[in-house]
């Protein structure tokens, strides 16, 4: 054979191995269980076949199947229901695409790559195009880098777009976060993501559900090299990877984890593993763990298998659930956790024990399932939180440097963006044109933020005849929703909704006209169910409401286990898909009942869905719930407790025990006592009212009171918080003239610290920790002007542009003053600032007349407002 026809042959060979293609599971076992998967979720989505699985009819590569298939077996209900084919195939193209065009992208094992680079959704926020709308521009960013360079330049570009502000608990999506400029750490770790992902990053966002030693959670990233997964704070860069604002946060923390998209695979540290995700513990990477073993006897002494086990961790004034795991056939189960306190609390079917533990003195707890209290048992617990006793290594003075110039001039490109948002010259014009109040057209613009657009073509374009309907239309939605929604979803819910002029009464605009009903996203609901309702129903509805549930019941499969996101399937996406998790079925419920022009809600408290016919409320109960007694007892809440006030989910909750396990009711947060103007009809049944006081980021002095409500019984509960007995400690000591210095010619300031002492703040105003505090303040500022003293907050490092003005910040502290003291120097030799930790800021300081400090907060921490309140004179 000559050399020319081996070589013709070789050629051959070649072109015909290239024709098949690599697929993209490699591993049999597991492709074989995302095909299984795969048919057992087209069935499930079989009302929405041709939405969602026609494109698998398209001339399509064998990865493409491979990614559309990998997407949709491990999806929520609320993806099924909410989008459609052509939209996940764009985004499985561009993530293949990305796998390409990177330089780390060919060593992306397929199970990492499928886990955390190819999903479209974070959490539960709306998914958006956001992949397909910013993918050039990112991968062009990176293009040169290596990864971890690559992670922390598109970080840079997410603080370009958002800072942090807090806001509602529905989360926007990416492309909504960027078009108002900012985002809770919920949201800006979901466009970071979403950003990462994009450039063909492996990232997840890893969340503490509740701190230890602070009220409230945190979000943030990380992301995969080689083997290894590394952080960073979303929105906030840093100039390295592993470490941010809330590092020293994080070592004190009882639970870091994340969610991972698909089934389970790899051997990471879970919690539980389930069908469609799997939970990680991440918490060994940041602080010091102990695995914690619970076996759990039925009441005759006997292993209980399948008990549901909650460690429980006191926040928000209610014992949260960090984890529920399941115990196996020997009744045990086991947690990894920091050295903190928890409540463990074992229940199964209606029987429940439960107890207090310390992490780092226990290994093994015992609990015996049919725990019986008597009405009226009061139980004190003292918690403890984990304590770091040295701070963090610092970063390099000039890697420090060089990120702020970074920074500062990212504040410049945002502010650039936020400046071209409608000015008042416009309003006015609008206001003019149309005949409008422009206060109150000003107010509506300005909550709109970067959405101004949309806003302005919506009333640009109302007859005059609905002028007063579109503005009460756009004052009742939420300030995130004024933020992200659409003109035609607008016009959809003025046009459709049936009330006139004369029904435009405060309850009609809030629970008819209003289109928000929980935290689901806002869409075009009227119109839709005009068309898909039959004719029956719209005539029968309105003698006997009732009708609506019968509707639901008949044509709502419900399956909450498949929409494990918890992000709310519209109505519309239950309706077309005729299969729902409970909470998107209340949803639902209340948006046909308001489309029908009947009042309806979610109540607050039970959250569970009524409406209002013969002049009352009317529960609603699905024909898989077991409603309780019609009749109600009446709880009144009172409290001789003025220093603080006492508030929901701040200092009490109120729970009611449902199978075995005490659920929380949902208030208003910071709804203070003397809020709750009525009683509360409520259930009979067994409750449960929790109090705490945190008297210091250690330490929390609970109660814990069990009661029986009965029938037409009107009960008045006293809320009197636990109070600390321990004497005050004079923590170093203040030189006030240093600080009088600093603001020349002010009189009233020396005398007021001559009178009444003075509280110092020395803040980072570019970090979330610092506006927390903005954030607090304004809660208590009756009592803090009753004081009558002066707050100081002074700049403890450079800015970084000049995006921060302290005459933007609403109702702080009557007398605030704000300077500079870099490096904390005025603090002299009464701290040695080198023993706190580099992320100090802020660092709060209360001191009385004489200069004795008698309390410091360091760092990022909930509630701080209260903490200074409660060491005043």
């Amino acid at each position: 054979m000559n050399k020319a026809k081996i070589v013709l042959i070789y050629l051959t060979i070649v072109a015909f191995s290239g024709c098949k293609e690599e697929p993209l599971i490699t591993n049999n076992e597991y492709r074989d269980l995302v095909e299984k998967t795969f048919t057992e979720r087209r069935q499930l989505a079989a009302n929405r076949d041709k939405e969602l699985f026609s494109v698998l009819d398209k001339d399509i590569t064998e990865k493409e199947r491979d990614a559309l298939k990998f997407m949709y077996a491990f999806m929520p209900l609320s993806d099924l229901a909410d989008y459609n084919g052509d939209f996940f195939l764009a985004n499985a193209d561009l993530a293949l695409k990305s796998k390409d065009e990177t330089k780390w992208g060919k060593d992306i094992p397929d199970y990492i790559f499928l886990h955390y680079v190819l999903p479209i959704r974070v959490n539960n926020e709306n998914l958006d195009s956001f992949r397909i709308s910013y993918h050039d521009e990112l991968i062009s960013r990176i293009k040169m880098l290596d990864i971890k360079d690559a992670a922390l330049e598109i970080n840079h570009w997410c603080h370009e777009k958002v800072s942090y502000q807090p806001s509602d608990i529905r989360t926007s999506s990416p492309m909504a976060t960027i078009l108002s400029a900012r985002g809770r750490c919920g949201e800006e770790s979901t466009l970071t993501v979403a950003a990462l992902r994009t450039a063909g990053i492996p990232a997840r966002q890893v969340y503490t559900p509740r701190w230890a030693h602070s009220d409230d959670n945190h979000a943030w990233v990380e992301i995969w090299d080689r083997g290894e997964w590394y952080y960073l704070g979303a929105c906030e860069p840093e100039p390295v990877l592993d470490r941010g604002w809330f590092t020293e946060p994080a070592r004190r923390a009882m639970l870091i984890h994340t969610k991972s998209f698909g089934a389970p695979y790899g051997n990471e540290n879970t919690i539980n593993k389930f069908k469609y995700f799997s939970e990680v513990n991440n918490l060994a990477k940041y602080a010091i763990t102990k695995k914690i073993i619970v076996k759990v006897k039925d009441s005759d002494g006997t292993p209980c298998k399948g008990a549901n086990v909650e460690f429980k961790l006191y926040n928000y004034a209610e014992f949260y659930p960090l984890a529920s795991i399941m115990t196996d056939d020997n009744g045990s189960c086991r947690f990894e956790t920091g050295l903190g306190d928890l409540l463990i609390w074992a229940s199964k079917n209606d029987k429940f024990d439960f107890l207090k533990i310390s992490v780092e003195e226990t290994d093994t707890v015992t609990l015996k399932l049919g725990k019986t209290l008597q009405t009226g048992t009061s139980l004190d617990m003292d918690l403890g939180v984990p304590v770091v006793r040295s701070p963090f290594p610092g970063i390099s003075g000039d890697l420090v440097a060089e990120n702020e110039q970074r920074l500062k001039d990212e504040n410049n490109v945002r502010q650039d963006y936020i400046d071209t948002w409608i000015q008042p010259e416009e309003i006015r014009s609008i206001s003019i044109n149309r005949n409008i109040d422009s206060i109150r057209l000003s107010k509506i613009f300005s909550r709109s933020m970067g959405n101004f657009n949309e806003i302005m073509s919506f009333v640009s374009l109302v007859p005059d005849s609905l002028v007063e309907k579109a503005l009460l239309l756009l004052e009742v939605v939420a300030d995130k929703d004024l933020r992200d929604i659409k003109a035609s979803v607008l016009a959809d819910h003025l046009y459709y909704c049936s009330l006139n002029k004369e029904q435009l009464s405060d309850d009609n605009i809030k629970y008819i006209l209003n289109p928000r009903i929980a935290n689901e996203m806002i869409v075009p609901w009227r119109i839709y169910f005009r068309s898909a309702l039959p004719d029956k129903l719209f005539e029968t509805s309105k003698k006997d409401p009732s009708v609506i549930i019968s509707y639901i019941n008949d044509n709502i499969k419900l399956a909450d286990d498949e929409n494990f996101y918890k992000a709310p399937i519209t109505p519309i996406g239950v309706h077309e898909l005729k299969i729902s998790d409970s909470w998107s079925r209340s949803i639902c419920f209340v948006a046909i009942c308001r489309t029908l022009g009947i009042p309806s809600r979610l109540e607050e408290g039970r959250l569970i869905p009524q409406y209002y016919f013969n002049n009352k409320w009317v529960d609603v109960y699905f024909s898989d719930q077991n409603p309780p007694s019609e009749k109600k007892g009446f709880i009144r809440f009172t409290s001789t407790d003025t220093k603080p006030v006492p508030e929901y989910y701040t200092h009490f909750t109120l729970a009611r025990l449902e199978s075995g396990r005490y659920i929380t009711l949902s208030y208003d947060y910071n709804k203070k006592v003397t809020d709750f103007k009525d009683e509360i009809a409520l259930p009979p049944g067994k409750y449960l009212l929790v109090t705490g006081n945190r008297i210091s980021d250690s330490k929390i002095l609970t109660n814990l009171t069990f009661f029986d409500l009965n029938e037409n019984e009107h009960r008045k509960i006293d809320i009197k918080l636990r109070k600390s007995l321990a004497e005050k400690k004079n923590l170093g000591q203040l030189d006030l003239k240093n600080f009088t210095s600093l603001f020349p010619g002010n009189k009233e300031l020396t005398g007021s610290f001559e009178s009444k002492g003075v509280v110092i703040i020395w803040i980072d105003p570019e970090k979330e920790p610092t506006k927390h505090i903005f954030n607090d303040l304004p809660l208590l500022k009756t009592e803090l002007d009753t004081w009558g003293g002066f707050f100081i907050f002074l700049n403890g490092k450079p800015s970084s542009g000049n995006v921060f003005n302290h005459s933007n910040l609403k109702s702080l502290p009557s007398k605030s003053l704000f300077g500079d003291d870099i490096k904390l120097e005025l603090l002299g030799k009464s701290i040695d600032v080198k023993t706190l930790p580099d992320d100090k800021l802020p660092f709060v300081a209360v001191a009385d007349r004489n200069g004795n400090i008698v309390f410091t907060s360091t760092g990022y921490r909930i509630g701080i407002g209260e903490q200074i309140l409660k060491n005043l004179q």
